[in-house]
């Protein structure tokens, strides 16, 4: 396995790039460690470029820290990448924090607002240029109070898709507190529906995932809820040291996640019975996929410090949680691990869906490798993804396939970027490449990139 570092002043340029055809030894700023083997592909000189400011995306997340501790100030809000518009390109939402505590003010804050007063969630638009000469320029531009939103709360995450089947992408935001769905009205602006549809869950709700898991054209929404934290409750936890710090996930009981089934008339019913069976374990992701191959659209939950959960649809409008005889609840230690960010996807090209998911430090990143029948074997190891990743925190993380790269008149691979943020380090990445060498067969081949 290759191990390239980078320094802080190249991290962010090498992760969160423009992809580009052209290559090079290794991007600048990269050391090699010596481990390279011989069939590593030639890196790109500029895999990723970090263009958020150029491009207009200004947005600055405010956590409200005043001091406390409160523990929802250590998560980061969410993001949606969506074409809200239907003019073909991807338009970003991103959700805003708040000052929180009985009596605080934004005075009370450690670190003061970047944005101006009132906060809220921001909405840019994607107003992608296309020159004659094929170029592109890449330019967003702030449309949130002409969209109309007014999303005042705690920011946590975020889900996309058309509720309403009227071909206009909506938005349901989970929040610390009570949630939101906004209907997309298809004239550029959004209407908080939230009351009307019966969607609203007044816990502190994390992760979130619409899809139509009963098979009738409605998108159907799950909503992943964390631990009864509220700052009237919050507790005084220190390290051994004495130092105060934040209080971990099990200081808290734990809150039941809910599933609304759409109706189809612009409301949902609370279908949250049929997921009973599993205790309540403190969610912070969700994703959705056929792990089975069935052609019924399951769900699996990532759970922080408590075993996870795989619910398997029936297809008769009921599940069943299968997570530990699937080999997913726990890592291959039997552990329960801090589980933050889970993405499904294909990433070894067998035709059936896989799991990678992100920890806490001191963990590790895992992968869950599926046989095609909804059983997974923990693959952390011998992918070379769990290693590179025990001394960092991650949350967010997707699957993304790169094109149009070469290395040896090899036309294509798949990567995995894993995106990490301790508060000290800035960035994981971590490449395992499947290269397909024609009459060789595959070859897999690891690369990772880690902050200095």
């Amino acid at each position: 396995m290759a191990t390239w570092r980078v320094g802080p002043a190249t991290a962010t340029a090498i992760v969160l790039a423009a992809l580009t055809g052209s290559c090079g030894d290794r991007p600048a700023g990269i050391r090699s460690t010596g481990d390279e083997p011989q069939s590593l592909p030639a890196a790109a000189s500029e895999i990723f470029r970090e263009a958020a400011a150029e491009s207009g995306l200004g947005f600055v997340h405010f956590n409200g820290m005043s001091g406390e501790k409160y523990s929802h100030e250590a998560l980061g809000g969410g993001v949606a990448l969506l074409d809200y518009d239907n003019d073909g390109d991807l338009d970003v939402y991103l959700v805003q924090g708040a000052m929180q505590g009985r009596g605080k003010t934004i005075e009370d804050a450690l670190f003061p607002p970047r944005h101006p007063l009132p906060l809220t969630d921001r909405l840019y638009r994607n107003d992608l240029e296309l020159r004659a000469d094929g170029g592109r320029v890449l330019q967003f531009t702030d449309v949130t109070d002409r969209a109309g939103f007014a999303a005042h709360g705690y920011g946590m995450g975020v889900a996309a898709g058309d509720v309403d089947n009227d071909g206009w992408i909506d938005l349901y935001v989970t929040n610390f507190g009570s949630n939101q769905l906004w209907r997309n009205r298809g004239d550029g602006t959004f209407g908080d529906i939230t009351a009307a549809s019966g969607t609203d869950d007044r816990r502190w709700s994390v992760a979130a995932a619409l899809f139509d898991y009963d098979r009738d054209g409605w998108l159907d929404l799950y909503v992943g809820n964390y631990v009864a934290f509220t700052t009237d409750t919050n507790k005084l936890c220190r390290f051994e040291t004495g130092l105060i710090t934040y209080c971990g996930p099990l200081s808290y009981p734990p809150e039941p996640d809910r599933l609304f089934r759409n109706r189809g008339d612009g409301t949902f019913e609370d279908a949250t019975a049929l997921i009973r069976g599993a205790p309540a374990a403190g969610t912070l992701g969700v994703v959705t996929g056929d792990f089975n191959d069935d052609g019924w659209l399951d769900f699996y939950v990532a759970n922080d410090a408590l075993p996870n959960h795989l619910w398997l649809n029936e297809g008769d409008g009921s599940f069943r949680e299968e997570a530990l005889l699937a080999g997913v609840a726990v890592n291959m230690q039997g552990d329960s691990e801090g589980s933050m960010g889970v993405t499904a996807g294909d990433f070894d090209n067998d035709g059936d869906e896989d799991l990678f998911m992100t920890h806490i430090d001191r963990e590790t990143n895992t992968v869950y490798v599926n046989d095609g029948t909804a059983y997974f074997v923990d693959s952390s190891v011998g992918t070379g993804l769990g290693t590179p990743s025990h001394n960092f925190t991650g949350f967010g993380r997707q699957f993304i396939e790169f094109l149009q790269l070469e290395f040896q008149k090899l036309k294509s691979r798949i990567a995995v970027l894993t995106g990490t943020d301790n508060g000290f380090n800035l960035v994981l990445g971590v490449f395992p490449v499947i290269v397909d060498a024609g009459q060789f067969g595959q070859q897999l081949v690891m690369a990772t990139v880690a902050v200095e």
